[in-house]
C-alpha cells in the first residue's frame, strides 16, 4: 500500500472516531452567553420596512400578491403599489419592490416598472431569472 493510501485511511479512522465520540456524548448543561453591551453607542433596531415581490410575466402582465392577483397595466400597477404605500406608511413601515422577470420578459416591461418605482420614490430591485441549457 502507498503512502498516500496509508495516510487516506488513517484519516478515515479518525473521522469514524470522532464521529462516534460526537454521537455518544451527552450535553446536559445548557447556557446563555452574554453578548458584550456598548457603553458609548446606543442600540439601534433595524428599520421597519416590507418587501413586496412583483412579478412580470412575457405579455406585460404584473402578478401581486403571491401571484395569485394579475395587474394588466402600468396605471393600475401604479394604483396598487401607492394603496401599498398609503396602507404601510400608515404604520410606520416603508416598503420596497422586488421585481421578478422571467427570461423571456421583455426588457420594457421591466424598466417601465423600475420607472415607475423612480417617480414614487420607493426602493426597487430586479431579479431574473435565466434559462439554463440543461
Amino acid at each position: 500500500m502507498s503512502k498516500g493510501g496509508l495516510l487516506l485511511r488513517f484519516v478515515d479512522v479518525v473521522l469514524i472516531l470522532l464521529f462516534g465520540f460526537i454521537s455518544i456524548s451527552e450535553v446536559s448543561e445548557q447556557s446563555r452567553i452574554k453578548l458584550p453591551i456598548s457603553s458609548e453607542t446606543p442600540p439601534s433596531y433595524p428599520d421597519k420596512e416590507t418587501v413586496i415581490f412583483i412579478g412580470i410575466t412575457q405579455n406585460g402582465l404584473f402578478l401581486v400578491e403571491n401571484e395569485q392577483k394579475i395587474i394588466t397595466n402600468i396605471q393600475d400597477l401604479k394604483r396598487y403599489i401607492l394603496r401599498k404605500k398609503r396602507f404601510y406608511g400608515a404604520r410606520g413601515i416603508a416598503i420596497r419592490i422586488r421585481y421578478r422577470a422571467n427570461w423571456n420578459t421583455p426588457v420594457r416591461h421591466t424598466i417601465e416598472a423600475a420607472a415607475l418605482c423612480d417617480a414614487l420614490d420607493i426602493p426597487k430591485g430586479i431579479d431574473v431569472r435565466l434559462k439554463t441549457a440543461f
